[in-house]
């Protein structure tokens, strides 16, 4: 009989075990699904798969109508994919829900820049300083603004706002420093490159702004040492590698700039400025054949470039080519090119 109830015990508790994985279905709400599906919009805008968000974004508003923080991050997932258009009717609906919200309000001028529609973007920058006068990203815009429309000094009055509102504004101090070596002050300029970097040193773009601005003042090291980090950071940053090509042309590394050029090349196959370069670099190593080949690369990649019709005509003198020469210094000079005037004044007439 012991045994009889022993097993009989067991099967009870075998029986209790299989009921116990029984699951139960959960139902969300409607405004619970909506949260789910914002939460996936923002991871997805995290991983800057930006069409995804707005899918994401659109879901929550479609389960949660007035859902306001959709409405702005899919107005924000929309001005990354450049629907600027779109990304406004968003803003436009965040705001109806909540009249306040500042980032909207900036974000329909940001939209309104980007479609170059500059009286619009002013009404909406104002309307955002009118509201909160310490708003850093709209006078950083304004200072855009005046940058675009080469109002230098203008510029770097609203950047200094931008800063004043936000300390550590690193794209402030970036841009400053632009429109301080546009007004030819280069020392000014390295102070806020300098700053910018210290702030972020992911800021690419700035160690190239630094690197040109140090080869102004004759700094060669300097100027190497900026561009290299920019490279270092962004690999194919062709802008850089050009750049630093340039100043180990001028210092005398021919092979340093021509393998700078020819990644440059390869990072952006016939950018003009490179493919002249390595004419300059032809020309310094006295093969003008080379140097009219790679003349006529940058004419053919941009007409216009003026420096490109110089260094054609200087190989073409040197290849017994006096017509052929006078007419692209010639040309260069119309362009702008005050060497180009000067050789043709000098050989031509």
């Amino acid at each position: 009989m012991k045994h009889l109830l022993l097993l009989c015990l067991g099967i009870m508790y075998l029986s209790a075990s299989a009921q116990d994985t029984v699951k139960v279905k959960t139902v969300l709400t409607p405004e619970q699904e909506a949260d789910l599906a914002y939460n996936d919009g923002l991871e997805l805008i995290t991983k800057k798969d930006y069409g995804s968000a707005v899918n994401q974004f659109s879901k929550a508003i479609s389960l949660k109508p007035n859902f306001e923080r959709a409405f702005y991050n899919r107005a924000v997932a929309n001005h990354e994919l450049k629907q600027f258009d779109a990304s406004i009717q968003d803003y436009n609906q965040a705001l109806s829900i909540n009249p306040t919200n500042m980032e909207a309000l900036f974000g329909k001028a940001e939209n309104f820049y980007q479609l170059k529609k500059k009286d619009s973007c002013l009404t909406y920058i104002q309307k955002t300083v009118q509201k909160d006068s310490l708003f850093s990203k709209a006078f950083y815009l304004l200072g855009q603004l005046k940058f675009d429309d080469a109002e230098y000094k203008d510029a770097i009055l609203q950047y200094n706002k931008a800063i004043v509102a936000k300390p550590d504004y690193a794209y402030a101090y970036n841009d400053r420093g632009s429109a301080k070596k546009l007004l030819g002050d280069d020392a000014g300029a390295i102070q806020d490159y300098e700053k910018a970097i210290s702030l972020d040193s992911k800021l690419f773009f700035t160690y190239n702004n630094l690197g040109s601005c140090k080869r102004n003042k004759g700094d060669h090291t300097g100027a190497i040492e900026a561009y290299t980090k920019a490279i270092d950071l962004k690999p194919d940053y062709f802008i850089a590698l050009n750049n630093r090509g340039t100043v180990k042309l001028n210092t005398g590394d021919y092979l340093g700039a021509m393998l700078d050029f020819e990644e440059a090349l390869k990072q952006k196959p016939n950018y003009p400025l490179a493919l002249n370069n390595l004419a300059s670099v032809f020309i310094k190593k006295q093969d003008f054949k080379m140097a009219l080949e790679w003349s006529d690369k940058a004419l053919n990649a941009d007409v216009n470039l003026g420096a490109a019709y110089l260094n054609r005509g200087i190989a073409k003198q040197m290849l017994r080519d006096e017509e052929g020469a006078c007419t692209d210094w010639k040309k260069a000079s119309e362009i702008g090119i005050s060497e180009g005037k000067r050789y043709y004044s000098s050989y031509c007439n």
